[in-house]
C-alpha cells in the first residue's frame, strides 16, 4: 500500500526533482536557487538531508560552507581550508571503509584563491569518485555583504571550472536577485532555478493533513495557519478577520496563551502596514488574556504578560511618542527581574534610555542606560553574546562625551572594552533603537 506524502515531503522531492534537471546538465557549474525568505529553511533542510549518507537520496556529496566573505581576495584560501578540515574529521570513518584519507595539493605560486578552491575541489572529487557522481559545494557565506564583490568573485569561480563533477550552489533572494547579472552573462554555467514551493500553502495544507478540524484545537490551527499566510502577503485586513475567529475559538476554551499568539500576529501586522496604535490596541489584549492565563495559574502567564508589554513599547516607539514608550519599559522592568529575564530587563532599561535620549533628556538617559549595564554586566558571557548590551555600550559613550565631553567618553569606551572585549562595537546601528 502506498502511502501518501505530506507537504514537507512533496516539496523536498520537488528540490530534489530540481537538483537533478540542474546535475544532468554537462556545462552546468553553478546552480543559483531563487528562493523567497519563508523557502530558505526548506532548501537547508534538503541541502542537510543530502548532506547525511544515511538519509540521502542524490548519488552526490554536498558540503555546506559558510566561511564569512569578509576579505573577497582570500575568500577562496578559507574555502579551502574548510574542505581540508571537513576532509580530516571524515578520516578515520573512511580509512575504516578502506578508502585512504586525502591530501589536499598545495596552492601554487601565482595562482588567485579561486584556483586555489577549485584545484582543491577537483581533488577532493577525484581523490572519492566512488562514493559520488558530483562533489557539491554550497556556498552560505555567513557575513559579507558586498554584492558586486559576491558576483564577481562566483564569476571569477564559474569561469575557470573545469570539471563537470564539481558543483556549487548558492541561494539568491527572490526579492533582490543579486546574481541575476551573472546568470545573465553566463546562462549555460550558471543555472537558475526558481523554487516555488509556495511555503504558506504548506502550512495549510499540513494543517488540513493533521485534520480534526471540526474541534477547536483544529479550527484554532488553521485560522492561525491562514493568518500567517495573510500576513507574509501583506492582507492586514484578512488577518485582523480570520484573527477575529482565532481569538473567539480560543477564548471559549479559556486558551489565553493561544488569545496571545493570535494577537501578536494581529498587531504585528498592523505594525508593518504603519498603523502602531492600532497595534498597540492588540497587544493590550495580548496582556489582558496573558494576565487571565496568569490568574488561573498557568506557569507561562507571568512570561506572556512581559512580551506583551514589550510589544506595546514597540508600538509607542513606533509611533514617536518617546515619552510614553520609556514610561511603558521603566515600568516593565520590575516584572523581568521578577521573572529572572535578564535580556528582557536589559533591553527594557535600554529601550527606556534611548527614548530619554531622543528627547534630549541626558541625565534620564544616562540614568537608565547605567542600569541596563549593570545588568549585562551581571550576565554571563554566553548570555551576554545574544543581548543587546553592545548598544547600550555604545549609547553610553556617546552619552558620556555630551555629558562630559571626549576625556568621559574614552573612559567609558575603556570600561566598555574591558568587558565586551576590543571587537565590541556593533556592526550595525538597531533599527528603530531596538535590536532585541
Amino acid at each position: 500500500m502506498m502511502v501518501s506524502k505530506n507537504a514537507v515531503e512533496r516539496r523536498l522531492e520537488l528540490l530534489h526533482d530540481q537538483w537533478t534537471e540542474f546535475a544532468q546538465l554537462p556545462e552546468a557549474r553553478l546552480l543559483r536557487w531563487v528562493v523567497e525568505p519563508d523557502e530558505v529553511r526548506m532548501v537547508e533542510a534538503f541541502l542537510h538531508k543530502e548532506g547525511d549518507e544515511r538519509l540521502g537520496e542524490c548519488p552526490d556529496l554536498f558540503l555546506r560552507l559558510e566561511e564569512p566573505f569578509d576579505e573577497p581576495a582570500r575568500y577562496g584560501y578559507a574555502l579551502r581550508d574548510a574542505l581540508v578540515r571537513l576532509a580530516e574529521e571524515s578520516r578515520a570513518d573512511l580509512e575504516e571503509d578502506g578508502l585512504p584519507g586525502w591530501k589536499c595539493p598545495p596552492v601554487q605560486d601565482g595562482g588567485t584563491d579561486v584556483d586555489a578552491f577549485l584545484a582543491a575541489s577537483d581533488s577532493l572529487r577525484a581523490h572519492y569518485e566512488s562514493l559520488c557522481e558530483h562533489l557539491v559545494v554550497v556556498l552560505m557565506p555567513a557575513r559579507g555583504q558586498d554584492a558586486g564583490a559576491w558576483r564577481k568573485w562566483l564569476e571569477d569561480a564559474v569561469r575557470k571550472a573545469a570539471s563537470a563533477h564539481v558543483r556549487l550552489v548558492v541561494l539568491d533572494d527572490a526579492r533582490t536577485l543579486v546574481l541575476e547579472p551573472l546568470a545573465e552573462v553566463w546562462p549555460e554555467r550558471v543555472v537558475t532555478i526558481p523554487a516555488k514551493l509556495a511555503m504558506g500553502r504548506a502550512l495549510e495544507e499540513l494543517s488540513q493533513e493533521a485534520g480534526h478540524l471540526d474541534t477547536p484545537g483544529g479550527k484554532f490551527r488553521e485560522f492561525f495557519v491562514r493568518m500567517g499566510n495573510a500576513a507574509t502577503k501583506g492582507d492586514v485586513e484578512q488577518v485582523q478577520q480570520l484573527g477575529a475567529q482565532a481569538v473567539a475559538v480560543a477564548t471559549a476554551q479559556g486558551l489565553y496563551a493561544l488569545v496571545v499568539a493570535a494577537r501578536f500576529v494581529m498587531g504585528g501586522a498592523l505594525l508593518g502596514a504603519g498603523r502602531p496604535k492600532e497595534a498597540l490596541e492588540h497587544y493590550r489584549q495580548a496582556e489582558a488574556a496573558a494576565e487571565a492565563s496568569e490568574a488561573k495559574g498557568e506557569p507561562q502567564g507571568a512570561q506572556l504578560r512581559l512580551r506583551s508589554r514589550m510589544a506595546q513599547g514597540a508600538a509607542w516607539v513606533t509611533a514617536r511618542e518617546y515619552p510614553r514608550a520609556a514610561a511603558l519599559y521603566e515600568e516593565t522592568a520590575p516584572l523581568a527581574r521578577q521573572l529572572e529575564d535578564a535580556r528582557l530587563e536589559l533591553e527594557c532599561w535600554r529601550m527606556a534610555s534611548w527614548c530619554h535620549e531622543v528627547t534630549k533628556e541626558v541625565e534620564r538617559a544616562w540614568e537608565h542606560g547605567q542600569r541596563a549595564w549593570e545588568v549585562g554586566r551581571a550576565m554571563d558571557a554566553a548570555a551576554r553574546e545574544t543581548s543587546t548590551l553592545p548598544y547600550v555600550g555604545e549609547a553610553l559613550v556617546r552619552l558620556s562625551h555630551e555629558r562630559q565631553g571626549p576625556r568621559a567618553a574614552q573612559a567609558m569606551e575603556s570600561e566598555v572594552q574591558s568587558v565586551l572585549g576590543d571587537d565590541w562595537r556593533p556592526e550595525a546601528p538597531a533599527a528603530g533603537g531596538q535590536a532585541a
